[in-house]
């Protein structure tokens, strides 16, 4: 990085600290820098992009450092989790940045939406990772309640004027119960979060299948499948009454959720436990997207 542009970035933190983003004129970083007017706004258009040039750079560097944590000796998946999460929160240096995030991602006054996402996109992968390929569906709202229950700590401790949380001893004790959070919701087979809202949030959580004829047309080859192949009647019988009740032009949500349990039970340890559990998995999300409009 130039060297300049460092120590606009270096001085404007301090300061951002000391003063508050709001009360942090261009001009302080500028005296107190020595860099001129001319050689800030050659990297940067306003404060706001200064502010968020900090915030990716800090960005990049978690992401370096969790990587190379991958490296180092854990005695399990999990523990080498805790450090990555725990790590880049416990260096004085990283824990001014680490405020300024959160500050400007309450405030709303930046858009952090990319540097959000990587942040999330990084920890539901490691989530899928860690827990299975089972709980991928809602890992994506896993994170969110990990590192949101994380930042809530961080700022009760702050208001109470009390020293940094033991991570160490949070993160863990966090992760087990973000799993219990999306085990029960794989049970129920619910999102916490509206499909259009974690759409949004997350536009790779969207399903392909989510318009009710895609659903009904590979349900059909589905069923056409399973009735030329030796699965068993009640098997095919399920199938049928799946697709009847999706193809029906009000959907009874309470009858398809029985007939779904039923299907997903049937077909589990099958040879088509694979092409049922994504059809499975469609229906589920189908059936809270009508929820969710029908609001």
């Amino acid at each position: 990085m130039n060297k300049r542009k460092k120590r606009l970035l270096d001085t404007a933190l301090v300061l951002f600290e000391e003063y508050g983003v709001a009360n942090t004129s261009i001009q302080m970083i500028l005296d107190q820098s020595g860099v001129s007017k001319g050689t800030f706004y050659k990297f940067f258009g306003s404060k706001d992009d200064c502010i968020l040039a900090i915030l990716e750079q800090r960005t990049q560097e978690d992401m370096i450092l969790r990587k190379d944590l991958e490296s180092s000796s854990y005695a399990s998946d999990f523990d080498l989790l805790v450090d990555q999460l725990v790590v880049p929160m416990s260096i004085p240096e990283k824990q001014r940045v680490l405020e300024l995030f959160w500050t400007g991602l309450y405030s709303g006054e930046f858009d952090l939406q990319h540097l959000t996402r990587i942040q999330l996109n990084w920890l539901a992968g490691r989530l899928t990772q860690l827990y299975g390929e089972e709980l991928k569906a809602y890992t994506f709202e896993g994170a969110i309640f990990c590192l949101g229950m994380i930042h809530q700590i961080s700022i009760i401790w702050r208001n109470f004027r009390l020293e940094q949380p033991d991570w160490k001893n949070f993160v863990p004790k966090v992760l087990n119960y973000v799993e219990i959070l999306m085990r029960a919701m794989l049970e129920r087979h619910e999102h916490m979060i509206d499909p259009d809202s974690l759409a949004l949030i997350n536009p790779l959580s969207k399903p392909i299948v989510l318009d009710k004829a895609s659903l009904v047309t590979e349900l059909q080859t589905f069923s056409y499948s399973i009735h030329q192949a030796e699965a068993t009647t009640k098997a095919k019988e399920l199938t049928k009454g799946l697709l009847s009740l999706v193809i029906e032009a009000e959907l009874n949500i309470s009858m398809l959720e029985v007939v779904l349990k039923a299907f997903q039970i049937e077909f589990e340890s099958s040879a088509y436990q694979n092409e049922a559990r994504k059809i499975a998995n469609e229906c589920w999300w189908y059936m809270e997207q009508s929820r969710s409009h029908s609001k």
